[in-house]
């Protein structure tokens, strides 16, 4: 069963707190209307403005692909990945390093990193960095990114 229910002042101000100390590139103000989505199986979203913006797995807090694919996906690190590794990736499968072609910004192990395609740049997969970027770089190969949140998934499904 769904529940939704909208945060109250004091609770948005700290989620938006903790919001711009995690991603000090996001674009939500005091202004958005937040409020919580939790299916009972699945899990909990942020919607911010009526749009899933943030996933909680794990007491992580993880960018939603919906708002990626809306605001912009700049203000995370992210990797470029060629189009054989599409198909696999919206599978559920982790990013390998053969089928990096750029990395672009700095993390490390643990860090939340986004997947775009080298041909239409296109966020379709979020995870988390199992390699820093200077180590992805310099590899061969290995797994590089875990497999979060993708394109059909379901968080993706929930809204």
């Amino acid at each position: 069963m769904a529940r939704r229910y909208p945060l109250s002042k004091k609770e948005k101000k700290k989620l938006i707190n903790s919001l711009r100390s995690l991603y000090p590139g996001i674009s939500i103000d005091k202004d958005s209307f937040i409020e919580y989505f939790e299916e009972k199986d699945v899990g909990k979203i942020i919607v911010v403005d009526g749009i899933p913006a943030f996933i909680l797995i794990d007491d992580k807090i993880i960018p939603h692909l919906k708002y990626l694919l809306r605001h912009g996906y700049e203000w995370l690190p992210y990797v470029v990945v060629d189009m054989g590794a599409v198909k696999p990736l919206l599978n559920g499968a982790d990013v390998m390093v053969p089928g990096i072609r750029r990395v672009v910004g700095e993390f490390g192990p643990g860090d939340v990193v986004v997947v775009v395609d080298e041909k239409y740049e296109k966020p379709f997969v979020v995870g988390t960095a199992l390699m820093s970027s200077s180590e992805i770089r310099e590899a061969s190969r290995g797994k590089a990114i875990r497999n979060i949140h993708r394109a059909g998934d379901k968080y993706w499904r929930m809204l």
